[in-house]
């Protein structure tokens, strides 16, 4: 990941990636899947429903399979995504490269991981009513409804 990174407009013009605080995500045994990343909050407005965070995946490894809440817009800014999006008749499998901008819809529900170098993405969502998204089981169930403020408290992980 020894490229150079190119910050979106929104983020302060001194932004040190280096310098981010993370916190740390993994999963238990009762995931089937390796679950590691870690994310930071550079800039929120919960009162106003919107909030950049940042989230690091290690190398191949996964977040939770979840469902976004909110209108999501994603920079790739550094690594490769791979993204597996649900839809009615089947699961489509998404490969992204650093620099890719984008919109997700309210309410997709996927998976995804880092390629063989790990990523790093830049979120900026709008949730009116806080909330981001759900984190799924295997079944679509929602096990835990994640919200602006749980990760601008930082009630989610550990220190990194």
């Amino acid at each position: 990941m020894n490229q150079p990174v190119k910050f979106p407009a929104s983020l302060p013009a001194d932004f040190d990636l280096d310098a981010v605080q993370w916190m740390r995500v993994g999963g238990g045994p009762e995931f089937d899947y390796p679950i590691d990343y870690a994310y930071a909050v550079p800039s929120a407005d919960p009162a106003n429903g919107r909030v950049e965070f940042l989230v690091r995946w290690a190398p191949n490894a996964y977040c939770h399979y979840h469902r976004h809440l909110g209108t999501t817009e994603v920079t790739l800014l550094q690594g490769e995504q791979h993204i597996y999006e649900e839809r009615a008749f089947e699961t489509v499998h998404k490969v992204r490269r650093a620099g890719f901008t984008g919109k997700l819809p309210d309410g997709e529900v996927h998976m995804e991981h880092g390629g063989p170098e790990g990523m790093t993405i830049l979120f900026s969502i709008h949730a009116p009513d806080g909330r981001l998204f759900d984190l799924l089981d295997r079944q679509g169930n929602t096990l835990l409804t994640v919200t602006i403020d749980d990760v601008v408290e930082r009630r989610l992980g550990e220190p990194a």
